[in-house]
Parts: C-alpha cells; structure tokens; sequence
C-alpha cells in the first residue's frame, strides 16, 4: 500500500507529497470549479481555492481499493498557519494525474 497526501500552497499550487511527489499549478479554469487530482486507484478528488483564501478537498470519486481520509482546515487561517485540507489517499498507487475534467459510463 501507498500513501500519497494532497494539499494547496500558496494560492496557485497543487502539492502531491509522500510515496509520489509532485507540484501542480491551478489552473484558471479550476479558480470557479477547482481542479481534478486523479488517482491510478480509480480516485479522484476536486481541489479549490476560495474566496475565503482556504483550499477546499472534496472526494467526486473513491474507489473500494483506495481510502481517503480529508483534514479540514478551519473557515480561516488561524494563528497555527493552516490553510488547506490534507487529503491522504492510500491504496496501490502507481500514478497521480492533474486535469480539470473526466467522463465515466
């Protein structure tokens, strides 16, 4: 099993940290809708930055032979610096995508 952590930086950056590490950059089409990180799982999670200045993860897909777990950051940024959820994705993961839309049947 793997474990992969997926988080916001800054107000433009996607950071994929743990068995594979990566950075993206938010795109302007995902600043309305957030964008999609993809998983090998089947996964994929939407990530956004909102207006509060808060990066928001919410699962659109999860797989049986994947978990995630999301943290929560607060409404705002507190005196402990947190500003985005953590997800972590854990399952046999062998690849993380980035886009901004997918299809299924």
């Amino acid at each position: 099993m793997k474990t992969v952590t997926v988080y916001g930086a800054s107000d433009d950056l996607i950071e994929v940290e743990g068995d594979i590490r990566e950075e993206f950059s938010l795109s302007s089409q995902g600043e309305e809708e957030g964008d999609l990180v993809l998983f090998s799982t089947g996964t994929i999670l939407r990530i956004k930055y909102t207006d509060n200045g808060i990066w928001r993860i919410t699962p659109v897909v999860v797989n049986i032979d994947a978990t995630v777990d999301i943290d929560q950051a607060p409404e705002e940024e507190g005196d402990d610096g947190v500003y985005s959820d953590r997800a972590t994705v854990t399952g046999d993961i062998t690849w993380v995508a980035h886009g901004l839309a997918y299809a299924s049947k």
